[in-house]
């Protein structure tokens, strides 16, 4: 199958295509940042640690619900702390942020969320947002396509769109 255009995190396809411009060769691919994710840790207003500062101590020792789109019960948060030599204590998987921002709700679970989509929950009310207590890069999402083509005014249109979307969803 094909796609026309993909949208997400692709970190080692945009480092292929940079080194490939970088050395003159043809890029078959264009690429566009659409925004940049910043992670929050996110539990119910009534969790134990909601009215305190959110330390890497208290982070590490809670109970965790990880979203996970591969089924893996390891993410970047814990590549982040692994490098500090520091685990966190996951109980629970999901692979949907509305899942798990539906789950924390109704327990002492702590879970990390895109800081805009907290508001597109519809229970931000519910929901108590800290800084993460360690240093976690922001993950770039890029709309990507091939160059050639006689799309380019659908390619525009839709980059458009998106940017639309992306400005509505960081404004609320």
């Amino acid at each position: 199958e094909s796609a026309d255009m993909a949208v997400g995190h692709f970190p080692a396809v945009l480092a292929d295509l940079t080194a490939r411009a970088q050395s003159g060769a043809l890029v078959p691919h264009d690429h566009r940042r659409l925004y940049d994710g910043e992670y929050v840790a996110v539990m119910r207003k009534s969790h134990p640690l909601a009215l305190m500062p959110l330390t890497l101590e208290h982070y590490c020792a809670a109970r965790h619900l990880l979203v996970s789109f591969s089924g893996r019960a390891y993410g970047f948060i814990d590549e982040a702390l692994a490098a500090l030599g520091r685990e966190r204590h996951i109980v629970l998987t999901v692979n949907q942020y509305a899942t798990a921002a539906r789950v924390v709700t109704q327990s002492d679970l702590v879970t990390v969320l895109p800081r805009h989509f907290v508001p597109i929950t519809g229970i931000q009310h519910q929901l108590q947002v800290h800084p993460l207590p360690l240093e976690v890069q922001a993950v770039h999402v890029d709309a990507l396509w091939h160059k050639r083509g006689p799309n380019r005014p659908a390619y525009e249109w839709l980059l458009q769109a998106l940017n639309r979307a992306t400005l509505k969803a960081f404004s609320q």
